[in-house]
């Protein structure tokens, strides 16, 4: 059996608080990177297009959305393609509008707790496979779903299991509520020649006998979501050896940049001209699919002579503008953790209130303090580039030591 394994499409996703023209990019590309995925289980002639749930962000459907869904599921169905779509947090079986839309034959939907196994049929007609799903049928599914899974009792075609959930040992997975949580012992022992998981949006292999896999999303959709999205092509004609193949579908790439050459820059000509060296550097080491689009989110950092200025949110757009409009990108995000240019070193030993406060943050950014605090509590705590509590407090307190003596000299009567 060969199949493509996608999943957390989001179609419709809204993009609140961009410009409209970038919201429209943004909802447009997953709408292309869901075709690209078409036409290439239609060129490698797949039996299965498996989609892990997550197909849609919300309750809403546009009529756009809707004709585009099911003109394009309708080619696989003409081809003899079988589609198998099992729900999750995001469209759940329960009062979601998408449930109910009139699907093109080949196409199964399964929307509840209650595992459903559908046969999967090659081109000429014989029985290449089966796949066992079962969906949220709430937003709040708290269950362990894999434990309803089981392979159908047939040793003579491969097995696969499809679900939307939450393995305990994934990476990223704090990023993501807990949802139909599942532990990895089980999903190994279960006996199915392959997992294709949903929910996690970082693609990641979490065990290779047998294969279990995180397709990660299909478009990205935020700087967190960095790198190429897409799917996975997955061959099971040999159970004994499968062979697992990721496949860039996404039009629209976010990466991270960081900037911290700041400190003689002093015009919008010269900070673009920063960001462009940065992002020249950074994209000699990375080789993008043909044709590639950037959101590119750019972090300025280190020490400024305008550090004020790059902190205003005019000056931040005004930025992003030029930025973007440098790179050819379709989007720039900016945000700047700069600080004045003093020496913290210098003030550290002081005997006063301003010595004894960066003493305390360089013990707190050394390790020297311990968090009781969870991760979810942390706004902005981002599992992908924060590992632990320390390491986000840390980030965060980076440059406080010159922002704190720049303010408290101010406050004294002037620099020294």
């Amino acid at each position: 059996m060969r199949f493509i394994h996608i999943s957390d499409v989001h179609l419709d996703t809204a993009f609140a608080g961009r410009p409209d023209a970038l919201r429209s990019r943004l909802r447009h590309a997953s709408l292309e990177a869901l075709e690209r995925c078409v036409s290439t289980a239609l060129a490698e002639e797949v039996d299965a297009l498996l989609i892990a749930g997550d197909l849609f962000d919300g309750p809403h459907l546009s009529f756009e959305t809707e004709r585009f869904l099911l003109q394009h599921l309708g080619r696989l169905a003409d081809a003899g393609i079988q589609v198998v779509y099992a729900t999750g947090n995001h469209d759940p079986g329960t009062g979601h509008r998408a449930t109910g839309l009139d699907w093109p034959g080949g196409v199964t939907v399964i929307a509840r707790g209650d595992p459903v196994t559908v046969p999967v049929h090659g081109r000429t007609g014989e029985l290449a496979g089966h796949v066992t799903g079962a969906g949220h049928a709430t937003a709040h599914e708290t269950g362990d779903l894999s434990r309803r899974l089981a392979p159908a009792p047939d040793t003579r075609v491969p097995q696969v299991a499809l679900l939307h959930t939450q393995v305990a040992t994934a990476t990223a997975r704090q990023a993501h509520r807990a949802y139909a949580p599942s532990a990895l012992e089980h999903l190994r022992t279960a006996g199915f020649h392959y997992w294709a998981l949903g929910h996690v949006h970082l693609r990641q292999e979490l065990s290779g006998d047998p294969p279990v896999h995180y397709c990660g999303n299909l478009q990205g959709r935020s700087p967190r979501e960095t790198g190429p999205k897409g799917g996975l092509l997955v061959d099971l004609g040999d159970p004994a050896r499968p062979a697992v193949e990721f496949r860039e579908f996404a039009p629209v790439r976010w990466e991270k940049l960081a900037v911290s050459t700041l400190a003689d820059a002093t015009t919008l000509d010269e900070v673009a001209g920063e960001v462009v060296r940065a992002w020249d550097e950074a994209r000699a080491a990375d080789a993008p699919s043909e044709g590639a689009e950037w959101m590119v989110a750019v972090e300025l950092t280190g020490p400024s002579p305008i550090w004020r200025q790059l902190r205003e949110p005019q000056e931040l757009e005004t930025i992003e503008d030029e930025v973007a409009a440098r790179l050819g990108a379709v989007g720039a995000e900016v945000r700047a953790r700069v600080h004045p240019r003093v020496r913290p070193e210098e003030h550290v030993d002081r005997r006063d209130v301003l010595g004894a406060t960066l003493r305390l943050c360089r013990e707190v950014a050394g390790g020297g303090e311990d968090f009781e605090v969870a991760e979810t509590d942390l706004a902005g705590f981002d599992p992908e580039r924060d590992a632990t509590v320390g390491d986000y407090v840390r980030r965060l307190l980076a440059g406080s030591e010159a922002e704190i003596l720049e303010r408290m000299l101010e406050t004294a009567g002037g620099r020294e």
